[in-house]
């Protein structure tokens, strides 16, 4: 499946910004308009403008994230995405039970849809490569 954006201005003057994962674009469009939460925000309003753009795929940067134990928590490891400037602290075998997300430093401001891209890809990054870990 491929990543699609989709940007829809409305008749109110709201807009609608979106990442939906389809086949094609029509079936991004459709999958957008069937969920709820699209059919409330609209409601009465018309589309006035909508544009649909593939999201290229782009290899995980093996440079982009680090992973290591943490020395006084036995058991537990930290993977840093360095590029968005936040760590994951997890219980070896527990990770969806345990993580913690934390910044690093001062962080990196990131709105909604790019710290739920940078989770997946940490998750996907750490699947292909320390599987054993999570």
């Amino acid at each position: 499946m491929k990543r699609y954006r989709i940007n829809i201005r409305l008749s109110g003057g709201d807009e609608v910004k979106s990442t939906v994962m389809a086949r094609n674009q029509a079936d991004a469009i459709k999958r957008l308009e069937q969920t709820p939460e699209f059919a409330r925000f609209v409601g009465q309003n018309e589309i006035v403008n909508m544009d649909v753009e593939p999201i290229p795929i782009e290899p995980v940067d093996n440079e982009r994230f680090a992973v290591t134990t943490i020395d006084n928590k036995p058991g537990w490891y930290m993977v840093a995405d360095l590029d968005n400037m936040f760590k994951i602290e997890w219980k070896k075998g527990r990770y969806n039970e345990t993580q913690r997300v934390l910044p690093i430093g001062e962080g990196k401001p990131l709105d909604a849809q790019q710290a739920a891209t940078a989770m997946r890809e940490i998750a996907d990054y750490l699947i292909d490569n320390f599987k054993e870990l999570i």
